[in-house]
């Protein structure tokens, strides 16, 4: 329940809390857990390809197009008369789960823009830092104590990527667990206890942080900053209480059966903890993996490195997902920044960036499997149809998940901001 809908605003009511009435800071944070509508049972995994893939390669073949067209061939798909790259087998075969949007067009082809355009859904501008996904998820949806709401994990590769919670602040930002999933070794550093310390030894710090902070409630108590940076240690403290998170990335307690299925790999198994996330309650899991920008050797990196890996990944984890009955409940997203070039380089038998045509996977939620969306040219550098913004695919995402992508939220200086500022559900994902 918001607090909106109470005569006592938020800030009058911590303004009396200061004053006497006993709101102290953890008092502070309950009221900042209480904001937002959680939708049940609504969650999200979403995919970065950070460097940008190749549509023409991947979802968007071109066999007619000449010197353009690659060196890959075409292989049926459980849809009748869509086809796909050689090198995506598994996907091949669960495309009657998802849907294919093949006409998302933009203008911001240098990676640094063209990132935080498709990991916000808004345009980059100097004045105001925009908020990834998850961060707004872990706004508006909660996972049950102990779970974290936004996971950050790592895919493999090597292409950078920021992240940020934006104007949101810090109490919304993911929880990381950077590191390995497939190595033998793999442990969470964030569910460690600093060294020498307990859970007892650690709650006894918190009691006397909330004796401080009772004793100066009428600091700062309006300071955004510190009041998020408070309830991320209030999450972080619950987190390492929890024996369900610890659980959930306990990834040697599956069956060594699934874990082949996902593939003995960074990505794959990045997806299947993503799978065990959601099912433990995070709200939205993001999987960064980095690779993708092949202005060389683009066909050798494909076919060697980075497709089999997400192919085996993703589309296993599709199907898992539908096998448990949790599709239904949970949206897959999977982009990069752009697509590439439809011609080839000289530099190397590479593609470049090409920002003007690019496709994407979405699942999930209702969004109709076997979907294909949109057509290009020949050689698959404009799209023919309705072409599609990444605003236009961020306000699916979050109509997909049961937020309004409209909705107003407010800066730290009173600024009023819409989650998505441009762009409008595309209907086609669920017609």
């Amino acid at each position: 329940m918001s607090l909106k809908t109470h005569s006592v605003s938020r800030r009058h009511a911590l303004q009396i809390g200061a004053l006497g009435c006993g709101l102290t800071l953890p008092g502070m944070l309950r009221l900042d857990a209480a904001e937002g509508s959680p939708t049940k049972g609504r969650n999200a995994i979403v995919i970065f390809l950070t460097g940008g893939q190749s549509h023409i390669d991947t979802w968007d073949l071109k066999p007619d197009a000449g010197d353009m067209k690659g060196e890959f061939a075409s292989i049926e798909t459980n849809v009748p008369g869509y086809r796909v790259c050689e090198h995506m087998p598994y996907l091949a075969q669960q495309v009657d789960k998802f849907a294919v949007l093949r006409s998302v067009s933009h203008t911001q082809g240098a990676h640094s823009p063209g990132q935080r355009y498709l990991q916000t859904g808004n345009r980059k501008i100097p004045s105001l830092e925009y908020p990834d996904y998850g961060a707004v998820v872990a706004k508006e949806h909660h996972a049950p104590k102990g779970i974290p709401n936004y996971v950050l994990l790592p895919g493999g590769g090597s292409n950078s990527a920021t992240y940020s919670s934006g104007y949101l602040g810090v109490a919304h930002g993911p929880f990381t667990a950077l590191g390995d999933p497939n190595a033998k070794t793999y442990s969470v550093r964030a569910l460690a206890t600093p060294a020498g310390s307990t859970l007892a030894a650690l709650e006894k710090r918190k009691q006397l942080l909330s004796k401080v902070d009772t004793a100066f409630a009428g600091v700062d108590v309006q300071n955004p900053e510190l009041t998020g940076m408070n309830r991320s240690y209030e999450q972080a403290f619950e987190i390492l209480q929890s024996t369900a998170v610890r659980k959930a990335f306990e990834l040697n307690s599956e069956q060594a059966q699934l874990r082949d299925k996902y593939g003995r790999h960074s990505f794959g198994q990045s997806c299947l903890l993503a799978r065990r996330l959601v099912e433990a309650g995070t709200r939205c899991v993001s999987i960064y993996t980095g690779g993708w920008d092949t202005h060389r050797d683009n066909f050798t990196d494909l076919k060697n490195t980075l497709l089999p890996p997400w192919d085996q990944g993703l589309a296993a984890l599709i199907e898992d997902l539908s096998e448990r009955g949790l599709l239904e409940n949970t949206v897959v997203w999977c982009t990069g920044e752009f697509g590439r070039t439809p011609k080839i380089n000289d530099m190397g038998a590479g593609r470049d960036h090409w920002a003007r045509a690019m496709s994407m996977l979405f699942a999930g939620c209702g969004i109709r499997g076997g979907n294909i969306i949109g057509e290009t040219d020949k050689t698959a550098a404009e799209p023919t149809t309705d072409a599609y913004s990444p605003d236009d695919a961020a306000a699916s995402f979050y109509h997909a998940i049961g937020i309004d992508p409209h909705k107003e939220y407010h800066t730290r200086d009173g600024r009023p901001v819409m989650i998505v500022q441009n762009g409008t559900p595309i209907q086609e994902l669920w017609s």
